[in-house]
């Protein structure tokens, strides 16, 4: 599962976390913060070099949080133009050009593509990030740009996008989760399992979640708030042989929430899905509806 696409560093660093856990509760719970707040850096392929050629670049000041006004410069890159515009969020450790193909068929069909480097990611600035900064991040984004027809956003990416939609007040036409986890509390919960931290270190995490970034992780469960994601219309794609986003969580999800438009594929698990034809053709058609 998500062990299998983690650096050798941070299995490392899992199997000290695993040991210390019982002792220094405390110290385990930072230390896991941090290391969940490092995203792994990556060297962009020629492929995703060709893209980025084509976008139109901008540099944009954010402030950091709601209670942190100190200027964070992002990377934004904007592809046609159109008065249809779509916002792609790329996942943990990705990058806007991902997302190439989708990028190539959405302005071919008459779109605006509008997408960043998250903070600590690609070339904005930054060396650790959060779901709770990407949040507040996609609301400033979205009262600048104005309004957008869609937003399409992969793993953690199309989590951020949901949350955001459900806890502050912005609203979109569409929103497309690709391969996205549902819950950041259960996904957590899944690492600790996978690494052998014991359960004491949790409520450890929780509080500084709350003392550090003034939010609660409980709160980052949309199985909490599956019908308060202020999109008219959602889909939901997902490959049944996902290592990192399990199935069976998607699927009771869906069973909650019967108005999700489901796409599910088989064979190009967590990140070939979004250059998967399939499912750019189904968010083709999803989006144009």
């Amino acid at each position: 599962m998500q062990s299998q696409v983690l650096p050798f560093s941070l299995r490392v660093s899992a199997f000290m976390l695993s040991r210390l856990g019982k002792p220094f509760p405390g110290l385990t719970a930072r230390m896991f913060l941090s290391m969940y707040s490092t995203p792994p850096k990556r060297k962009l392929r020629d492929s995703h070099l060709a893209v980025r050629e084509h976008a139109v670049l901008e540099k944009a000041a954010f402030s950091r949080y709601p209670f942190d006004d100190r200027p964070l410069t992002l990377s934004i890159y904007r592809w046609g133009q159109s008065d249809k515009k779509i916002l792609l969020l790329h996942g943990w450790g990705g990058s806007p050009f991902d997302f190439r193909q989708m990028i190539t068929a959405l302005t071919a069909a008459g779109y605006e593509v509008i997408t960043f480097d998250a903070p600590a990611h690609g070339a904005s600035q930054g060396r650790k990030t959060n779901l709770i900064q990407w949040m507040h991040i996609i609301e400033q984004l979205l009262q600048r740009t104005g309004p957008v027809h869609a937003i399409i956003g992969h793993s953690l990416g199309g989590l951020s996008a949901a949350l955001t939609l459900v806890h502050k007040k912005v609203r979109v036409p569409r929103l497309v989760m690709v391969s996205a986890a549902v819950s950041a509390p259960v996904f957590f919960g899944e690492t600790f399992q996978i690494f052998g931290i014991p359960e004491k270190v949790m409520p450890k995490v929780q509080q500084l979640v709350i003392r550090r970034l003034k939010q609660d992780l409980l709160q980052l469960d949309l199985f909490q708030h599956i019908d308060q994601i202020k999109a008219d219309h959602i889909m939901v794609a997902y490959d049944e042989t996902d290592s990192i986003v399990r199935e069976q969580q998607i699927d009771s999800f869906l069973q909650q929430y019967p108005a999700i438009t489901p796409l599910k594929i088989k064979g190009e698990g967590h990140f070939r899905i979004m250059k998967d034809p399939r499912v750019i053709e189904g968010v083709l058609e999803f989006i144009g509806k």
